[in-house]
């Protein structure tokens, strides 16, 4: 803000005082023509130059309110508030370099001031340069701690880093001083979306959309948080209405397109993947579906398409890479393994860089730091200690293991039961554990407050209960809950876990060739995909030796080989007696949510056992990452395969 003009004489009202009384009082227009009479008689006249700058600036004269600005600045260099608000008004006309520079020049002239960290924030931000952006949000926030700007600055700062926590803190407090902005809403549901807690997002985004009904983006953001919170029928209603209002966003055909094919109705996906075409001909996203939900062949027309995003470097990143994973998955459905493994191979590669740039890269010193530590802090002592500390229900069934390695197929057949539910992959037990780390920091989990597990536990089961109905049995499937077996068994000592295993090479090899939604820093390097395997084949022993859980491994080749034996063996483990209806898994209608929403609704099929053999030639990473870890010998070629 414009300093405070100099106190006038008693018997002169000063016309400075009250130009800027009037313009407080939210009459600019008159304020404006006492400033220009104080201008005509002293052109030079500094508060008169700034403050109707910011006259000009606020009803959108952004050429004007420069040059007024930069005329008192030539003044007075040093004039704090007139950097500052020449800062605001470069950065409203597009210029964030200059904006940058007077308003980093105006906090260090006169650090006390909110609103030029504010400023530097929003023009960092717009340069990219978010990390410098988000610590002049917390200077700003700091020192304007009542401001909702100074928080949302902050916020986007935040969560252009993906730092969704913080992100949350900072739109919330944003939101808390100014509730009744529907565009902040949005914002805060959308991080809350990101940080996964994805029934705050549903509750705000649909009080957004009651709040705002003919706007777009708080339906669309509705429909995704529904879709994500595992609510189908009410993402497809969403999405519906938000297709009234915006019926050319792409996006949202293939949002209902996933809804769809997650509910296994594959005529009605590819009618949405087919809609998105006829808008965006072409696209890497639609085809990539079509060719998960086998709509899409190698000899399609629209696979030069496909070649020709790949390969042109003026294409957007996101969709090169879509290009590439979905050019080698048709390839490999047709027996062209080397053309399919050179396909597999450039998505990877720009997957990495893209990861890289977002310093997002596989630490495999940390990863075996974070396994050697479970050893010690996990033993039967310990968690001896911790026996009564949990909730003793039976509900929760947890299927772990590496990515790709039957974990769908495991939770299909379990769920095709009757007094079985399957919830798919929810990252629940991370956070509980997260939570309760920060909560108890410098604690040993087994000496973790039981009543703060208690809470924890019993919003945990609530929810099972809310999503499974009348099901004695809830199955969460992550297979990254493997990391946190060592958890489960103090949270839920009675929980059953299965733990499915699959060839490692099969299973390395499908993760390098998956595009997954959110992604796995380590699958994209065969190397690192066996590093990896190693360090969760040691953490699993671990497990087995130490946890006094009822824990079950399911060989996914046995699996396919001996349905009906197997799964009666999995019904059993589940203490149930066996139904039919489990060996017509595929037939089940259930929402599934991972990439083998159309694998589990074939019946079993064994193309894939063994398929590492096609790309031997390609994979010797691999193969040397997993010695000792893998039989010398080849399966036999006939053996049937695994999803």
């Amino acid at each position: 803000m414009p300093p405070s003009p100099s106190v006038p004489s008693p018997s002169v009202p000063d016309p400075i005082e009250l130009a800027l009384g009037l313009q407080q009082a939210g009459r600019p227009a008159e304020a404006e023509a006492l400033y220009r009479q104080v201008l005509a008689q002293d052109p030079d006249e500094l508060d008169a130059l700034n403050l109707l700058g910011v006259i000009v600036q606020e009803r959108g004269d952004l050429a004007q309110s420069i040059r007024l600005l930069e005329h008192a600045l030539r003044l007075d260099p040093d004039f704090a508030e007139a950097l500052a608000n020449l800062a605001r008004a470069q950065l409203a006309a597009g210029d964030p370099a200059a904006a940058s520079a007077n308003a980093a020049r105006a906090e260090e002239l006169d650090p006390e001031l909110p609103e030029p960290p504010l400023l530097l924030s929003r023009a960092l931000f717009e340069l990219g340069q978010v990390g410098e952006a988000a610590e002049a949000g917390h200077r700003a926030a700091a020192l304007a701690p009542h401001s909702a700007e100074a928080h949302e600055a902050l916020g986007r700062a935040l969560e252009a880093q993906l730092h969704w926590e913080g992100a949350c803190a900072a739109y919330q407090a944003a939101f808390d001083l100014q509730p009744t902005r529907v565009t902040l809403r949005v914002q805060l549901a959308g991080v809350l979306l990101m940080h996964g807690a994805f029934d705050q997002a549903v509750a705000h985004f649909r009080a957004a959309a009651a709040q705002a009904p003919g706007e777009i983006p708080p339906h669309v953001g509705l429909a995704a948080a529904l879709e994500s919170a595992g609510d189908i029928q009410g993402s497809i209603v969403a999405c519906r209405r938000a297709l009234e209002l915006a019926p050319g966003r792409i996006d949202l055909w293939i949002l209902q397109g996933h809804n769809f094919q997650s509910l296994g109705r594959f005529d009605d996906a590819t009618a949405c993947y087919q809609r998105a075409l006829d808008l965006a001909p072409g696209s890497p996203e639609a085809l990539r579906n079509l060719a998960l939900i086998g709509r899409l062949t190698a000899d399609a027309p629209q696979v030069a398409r496909l070649n020709s995003v790949l390969t042109d470097t003026a294409a957007p990143l996101p969709e090169r890479i879509l290009a590439g994973f979905t050019l080698g998955s048709l390839l490999d459905k047709a027996g062209a393994y080397d053309d399919a493994f050179g396909r597999f191979q450039a998505a990877n590669a720009l997957t990495r860089a893209h990861l890289a740039a977002q310093n997002q890269v596989f630490d495999l010193d940390q990863l075996r730091r974070e396994v050697d530590a479970w050893f010690p802090a996990f033993t039967p002592q310990h968690l001896e200690r911790a026996a009564d500390k949990g909730d003793p229900s039976d509900l929760p069934v947890f299927v772990v293991g590496m990515p790709r390695s039957g974990t769908s197929l495991v939770e299909q057949i379990a769920a095709s039961h009757p007094r079985v539910r399957g919830i798919g992959e929810n990252k629940d037990i991370i956070e509980i554990v997260r939570r309760l780390s920060a909560r108890f920091p410098d604690t040993h989990p087994v000496d973790w407050d039981r009543a703060a597990i208690r809470e924890e536990t019993d919003a945990y089961l609530a929810r099972l209960r809310q999503l499974g109905g009348d099901a004695e049995r809830v199955i969460e499937k992550l297979p990254d809950n493997i990391f946190y077996v060592g958890y489960i068994a103090i949270l839920f000592p009675r929980a059953r876990v299965i733990h499915c295993h699959r060839d490692l090479r099969d299973v390395c090899l499908s993760c390098y060739f998956q595009h997954f939604a959110d992604p796995n820093v380590w699958s994209v390097d065969l190397a690192d995909c066996a590093a990896r395997a190693r360090e969760v084949e040691r953490l699993s022993a671990l497990w087995h030796d130490v946890v006094p859980l009822q824990m079950l491994d399911v060989q996914y080749e046995r699996l396919i080989q001996d349905l009906e034996p197997e799964s009666r063996r999995l019904i059993a483990f589940l203490g149930l007696d066996w139904d039919p209806a489990c060996l017509n898994f595929h037939q089940t209608e259930r929402a599934v949510h991972t990439l083998s929403q159309w694998q589990v609704r074939q019946p079993i099929y064994s193309t894939s056992i063994g398929r590492w053999r096609h790309y031997r030639a390609h994979i010797q990473p691999l193969l040397e990452g997993l010695e000792g870890l893998v039989p010398d010998d080849e399966p036999d070629a006939s053996a049937p395969a695994e999803r």
